[in-house]
């Protein structure tokens, strides 16, 4: 068995993953464990505290997208290594996007490094690329409504009673903003990644790496597996306009076709639509406590999946666990795990001019609709919370 007995989580960088972090400590103090939360706003200030936690042997570090692990100088203990390297600390990181997002931290030997990554197709590529670094398949969960790290117990909203009936919780980034980052470039450049960007569209279950493998490969044949990695490192930004455009695209059939859906994030106002007085914005970038209490007032929780084929995003099973009916585009991993109609409702991006049917459909049938919520809370509630997933990693530990 383990010695393991302590636990180091960050806060105050990333605040969805803040509260992620919250909730899984909290089951892990139910375990037993001792948690630090290091406040990562303060750095030198809390580095002492932190120290004095950490022994090794006893302690291990857990987190998200390599924060805390990026060469942060206030957890530097000498020029090349930090404080968790000297003490032999092992450091398990959960990321939340594909890992070409990080390259330069992958890239680069982290000691007692384990990675879980939240799509298996991300873990084939993780084995390809960076085969020295142990790489798990941990899905996300979803997200109760948290004080700190205490649940406030809720008295869900009964389905007809919800004012939302289509809500959409994510922000919007308006597209040519995204591509200023290529349009600077030489025209053979920005012909380049629109026909990647092309090909995505016309092909939206194909996994982003294997298509730019695919058109890099028809202009440079001999490129090696080192600068494959550079290239998809150097192309992120086909990641965020592909996964901006669909999610624009879903929302535009469904408004201009005689679905109201409200929409709460940053930046749907650039969204252009035919019909704006069924797009109804809610402005403001909400926290992750907003959102939950967002989804307890809405009757289909839409969801578009940030090019995850073989995996699940935390929206989905947020809405079962408050109550909602998910709506969102399938993968692999969720046509795996879940029944269309019984758990949650697919639609397909290759055929978004039928969603707004269906969505009509769903709201035409509450007594189904009251169905899949109970059916899929009581599921979400034993298999997909953040108390499953530290159960998860203590297999680890």
């Amino acid at each position: 068995m383990s010695d393991i007995r302590k636990l180091v989580f960050f806060e105050r960088g990333v605040e969805t993953l803040t509260y992620f972090s919250h909730e899984m400590a909290a089951s892990f103090r139910k375990m037993g464990y001792q948690v630090f939360f290091f406040d990562i706003q303060a750095e030198y200030a809390d580095t002492k505290r932190l120290t004095r936690f950490l022994k090794s042997g006893e302690t291990a570090v857990i987190t998200f997208n390599f924060i805390g692990l990026s060469g942060e100088e206030f957890l530097m203990e000498t020029e090349t290594q930090s404080v968790f390297a000297s003490r032999n600390i092992p450091v398990y990181c959960i990321l939340v996007d594909h890992p070409l997002y990080y390259h330069k931290q992958l890239d680069k030997t982290i000691p007692n490094l384990t990675v879980f990554c939240i799509d298996r197709q991300h873990i084939s590529y993780m084995k390809r690329f960076y085969k020295g670094i142990p790489c798990h398949f941990l899905p996300l969960a979803g997200n109760f409504l948290m004080d700190g790290e205490e649940r406030v117990q809720t008295d869900f909203i009964p389905y007809e009673n919800r004012e939302y009936e289509v809500g959409f919780i994510a922000n919007y980034v308006h597209l040519p903003a995204i591509e200023e980052h290529f349009t600077s470039q030489t025209q053979e450049y920005i012909d380049f990644y629109h026909e990647i960007l092309n090909y995505l569209r016309l092909h939206p279950s194909e996994p982003l790496d294997p298509a730019m493998e695919h058109f890099i490969r028809r202009e440079i044949p001999e490129v090696t597996e080192r600068e494959l990695m550079a290239c998809f490192a150097g192309m992120l930004f086909l990641d965020m306009y592909n996964r901006t455009y669909f999610r624009g695209e879903t929302v535009r059939t469904l408004v201009d076709n005689g679905v109201r859906v409200h929409v709460f994030g940053k930046g749907w106002e650039n969204l252009k639509v035919k019909h704006p007085e069924n797009l109804i914005l809610n402005g403001r970038q909400l926290d992750s406590a907003e959102c939950v209490k967002i989804i307890q007032n809405t009757k289909i929780a839409l969801n578009t999946m940030p090019w995850f084929k073989d995996g699940a995003h935390d929206r989905i099973f947020t809405a079962m666990l408050n109550k909602a009916v998910s709506l969102t585009d399938s993968s692999i991993y969720l046509k795996e795990r879940f029944c269309d109609g019984k758990d949650l409702a697919f639609y397909e991006l290759e055929h978004l001019d039928a969603l707004p049917e269906q969505v009509l459909s769903m709201l035409g049938h509450p007594k189904k609709m009251k169905e899949i919520i109970e059916y899929s809370y009581e599921r979400a509630l034993k298999e997909d919370t953040w108390e499953n997933r530290a159960e998860r990693l203590r297999e680890f530990l």
